[in-house]
């Protein structure tokens, strides 16, 4: 088990996912151009967020298990950082004018922070364990708080925490990890399995790739035109792992050319995604990649998606 929290939850889930081949291929799909991203040297690199000039964070290291720092990558440059006294050190959002959010980590424990390029400012809920995963336009930001076994998602608007409780049917972990300048929420929970939700006007939606048998629906980013992505493992013939991107009840799957897995973290303005990949099995390593964008009018060529009517609570 990683001292991270995303290795802790993502771990998990990939430890059966990525034990399978790629996923069924008449999942709905789009013709998307992918750049990689690494961090020069480093062993492993993900890409959590990126803004409309197309600047983008994220954590890179040499072992996924025991090491983690920030980067910022802008114009081809990559500015690389770590919360003061924190082992560990993950910058998961960016907005618009630059500032960045993300979490530092001792232990189990961890603190949220936002990062200007000079300045660190400390985000946390009293004394729980908080990490912050998204930011707006506005400066609200989203993430969860608890116990690092346990915890609920939360919106930070003007200094002040909402607690985002469990949607129905969700008993376990909830965690917000986008919000858009809309102030609507991406993110996901666990019950009986894992699903994405999106939180819209005080209600609960829930994002579940259609057909992906008991596999999990991870919800991760989210922009203005209401385009969802994350990732998903399809059981049909096999368990695997698909990106997504998600609007008004139609999925989208994707993966990066000959990969073994490709999870979507963030979506910007213009609908460039970033997110990890990996090449194969036997070649755990994590690397980055941003995408080409997907608009709302790739969701209504013929035969480009996957459908299911929407579930509101």
């Amino acid at each position: 088990m990683t001292l991270l929290r995303w290795f802790a939850f993502l771990g998990i889930l990939l430890c059966c996912a990525l034990a399978f081949a790629q996923a069924d291929p008449s999942a709905g799909s789009v013709h998307l151009t992918f750049t990689p991203i690494d961090v020069p040297g480093s062993g492993y690199t993900i890409v959590w967020g990126i803004n409309k000039a197309g600047d983008m964070v994220g954590n890179y290291g040499q072992n996924i298990n025991t090491d983690s720092h920030g980067f910022l990558l802008h114009d081809g440059n990559f500015t690389l950082f770590d919360y003061p006294g924190q082992d560990m050190t993950v910058a998961a959002g960016i907005n618009d004018a630059g500032l960045i959010v993300g979490w530092g980590q001792v232990g189990l424990n961890a603190v949220g922070f936002t990062y200007d390029g000079t300045n660190f400012t400390t985000i946390q809920d009293g004394n729980n364990t908080t990490y912050a995963d998204g930011i707006n336009n506005a400066g609200n930001i989203v993430g969860a708080f608890g116990s690092p076994g346990v915890t609920r998602g939360f919106v930070l608007r003007g200094g002040k925490f909402k607690t985002l409780s469990p949607p129905p049917g969700g008993w376990g972990t909830v965690g917000a990890s986008g919000i858009n300048n809309l102030g609507e929420v991406a993110g996901w929970y666990t019950g009986a399995t894992t699903n994405g939700f999106a939180f819209k006007h005080g209600k609960y939606q829930t994002i579940t790739f259609p057909g992906s048998g008991v596999g999990q629906t991870v919800a991760l980013g989210i922009n203005d035109n209401g385009i969802i992505v994350g990732w998903f493992e399809g059981c049909f013939s096999g368990c695997y792992d698909y990106a997504f991107a998600y609007k008004n009840g139609k999925y989208i799957s994707f993966s990066y050319p000959g990969a073994y897995g490709t999870f979507a973290t963030g979506i910007n303005a213009s609908g460039q995604i970033v997110g990890e990949y990996r090449v194969s099995e036997s070649n755990a390593i994590d690397h980055g990649f941003v995408t080409s964008p997907i608009t709302p009018a790739d969701f209504d060529r013929p035969g480009c998606c996957v459908s299911a009517p929407e579930v509101h609570h």
